[in-house]
């Protein structure tokens, strides 16, 4: 399994940066820490999601091994970006609303029901069948990049009246995100009117939500007047 392993691998981090991060203030670090968390999480999803595609590939594994592999990733790690959100506004799973119980399973099985599709593109392209790899690391990315999709979905669902603000992600942006960055509403605004970053399908972007790397973030910013812009 040393595939798997090198896909979990980081990097080492340089003794002098560490040593700088330390001497930030308290209320600086910890903000430090929390992403470091959340990173961590959300890198966890994309090493599950690599490592099976290449295990596939390679005919290292079957297309069994594959479908139970991404099976159990999907539910551990969309539950654990739902768990994630949430607790942005002090939300625990045992807390849950039946609304959000709800939206947790249909975010599962949405991501669930690609996995045959996406098992049939692997083995066609596979190693054997002189396909390359890359293509299908390119189209995995696509669903891990959904981790913070759902936690951006728990987020406007558990915060209720707190304020969200839209952010860039680190990509090519869209029109429609262009317009959305830096405003800012009550979470119960974005997701009453159904307006969430990496929402695969998504008709009121022009990316589609399939490669958004947007997300929202809690602010104490003031909230932006008036409506949003006419999207996508």
């Amino acid at each position: 399994m040393s595939t798997i392993a090198d896909a979990r691998r980081l990097p080492p981090v340089p003794g002098r940066l560490i040593a700088k991060e330390r001497r930030l203030p308290h209320r600086t670090g910890g903000q430090i820490a929390k992403e470091r968390r959340l990173d961590k999480d959300a890198g966890g999803y994309t090493a599950a999601i690599r490592s099976s595609v290449r295990g596939l590939w390679t005919g290292e594994f079957s297309y069994d091994w594959f479908f139970d592999s991404m099976s159990t990733a999907i539910n551990y790690h969309i539950r654990q970006a739902w768990s994630a959100g949430s607790k942005e506004c002090g939300i625990f799973p045992n807390e849950y609303s039946q609304p959000e119980r709800v939206a947790l399973e249909q975010a599962i099985n949405y991501e669930l029901q690609w996995i045959d599709g996406f098992a049939a593109a692997i083995e066609e392209g596979s190693k054997a069948n002189g396909g390359k790899l890359g293509p299908l690391m390119a189209r995995a990315a696509i669903w891990t990049g959904r981790w913070e999709g759902i936690r951006s979905q728990a987020m406007a669902m558990a915060c209720a009246d707190k304020k969200l603000k839209w952010v860039y992600g680190d990509t090519q942006h869209c029109s429609s995100c262009a317009k959305l960055n830096g405003k800012i509403k009550r979470a119960s605004y974005w997701n009453e009117r159904g307006i969430l970053p990496r929402v695969h399908g998504a008709d009121y972007l022009s990316c589609n939500g399939f490669r958004c790397r947007c997300v929202l973030q809690p602010t104490d910013e003031p909230a932006s007047k008036g409506p949003l812009p006419k999207l996508p």
